[in-house]
């Protein structure tokens, strides 16, 4: 009723060779990746209405800007709405209102 060496499989020795091998970096970079589009749809879901109503009132605002209305700044302030409302395009444009679903 001996065991003999022949039952118990040897368990392999972690040598020097072992140690300096590199890791799988392309796993961490796979598992990196996929939490950051889970992250960015998470975000994005929760922008996209907003930017989706901002794409749609923003140009209400260019009115005042073009005559003037406000600051002495009111190029600045034009170019900046400019690129808010390219932003809120661009951020909203997957979005569907809840009444064309």
């Amino acid at each position: 009723m001996g065991s003999s060496s022949g039952d118990n499989p040897q368990i392999p020795h972690r040598g020097d060779a072992d140690r300096l091998r590199p890791t799988n970096t392309g796993r961490y970079l796979d598992i990196l990746a996929f939490a950051g589009r889970g992250l960015w749809t998470l975000t994005l879901a929760g922008i996209r209405p907003f930017a989706f109503w901002g794409a749609v009132l923003l140009p209400l605002v260019y009115l005042p800007s073009l005559y003037g209305v406000g600051t002495g700044q009111d190029t600045a302030l034009f170019v900046e709405l400019a690129v808010w409302h390219v932003a809120s395009i661009v951020l909203g444009h997957g979005h569907t209102p809840f009444w064309s679903r």
